[in-house]
């Protein structure tokens, strides 16, 4: 914000890797029925170019 001082408003998270490695979520599953109608609804968008397949480095897919 303009007008405050940096020393005042900046915040630093200490993160130690080597004390607290960093950890993955769990995947959240889906009923089988509800992810059939998940799959055909994103194909449909796909096909009508509403939705854009991207494909990302690993340190992005897994945040």
């Amino acid at each position: 914000m303009p007008g405050l001082d940096p020393s005042i408003v900046k915040h630093f998270l200490p993160l130690d890797t080597e004390k607290f490695p960093p950890k993955r979520q769990q995947l959240r599953r889906q009923l089988a029925s509800l992810l059939l109608r998940i799959k055909e609804e994103v194909v449909k968008q796909i096909n009508a170019g509403f939705l854009e397949i991207c494909n990302y480095s690993e340190w992005v897919a897994n945040i």
